[in-house]
């Protein structure tokens, strides 16, 4: 029975430090994927820009669509916030959010937009905000974990 004991406690003792290592991987992992995914849905949004501004001063449908796809947008934002961030990536991650929340000044002020029956993404720096968190996306593939 001693053991028995003594084997499980040093079985114990190997493990458990490795599941810890496992989920800082993992964590990085899913931060990478997640930031990338992010950033993917920035750039498509940023390239579509001027096409939906565009519809959406000719179709009314059109008009809400994009007032749905900025609301939509702020969300993913809002929820990048709050991912789980390795060490090794938390000044990229506040850099990220900084700009987050520029975009979403720039995003109430295209749905501001849209309701006056302003040009949409007039005066909201929304491109050039989007090119910034873009820049971010080539650092994300420069780091490694410590």
């Amino acid at each position: 029975m001693k053991k028995y004991s003594l084997s499980l406690l040093l079985f114990i003792l190997l493990i458990v430090p490795g599941c810890g290592f496992a989920e800082k991987v993992g964590n990085s992992v899913s931060f990478t994927a997640d930031t990338a995914s992010y950033m993917q849905t920035l750039t498509e949004f940023g390239q579509e820009m001027d096409s939906l501004a565009a519809d959406a001063a000719a179709d009314p449908q059109a008009k809400e669509a994009l007032i749905e796809r900025l609301a939509a947008l702020k969300e993913q934002i809002s929820g990048y916030a709050n991912l789980q961030v390795p060490e090794y990536a938390a000044d990229l991650h506040q850099s990220i959010v900084s700009y987050n929340e520029k975009l979403q000044q720039g995003l109430d002020q295209a749905a501001t937009n849209l309701e006056e029956g302003k040009a949409a993404f007039e005066s909201t720096g929304i491109p050039a905000t989007i090119s910034q968190i873009n820049e971010l996306l080539n650092q994300l593939g420069q780091l490694t974990p410590q």
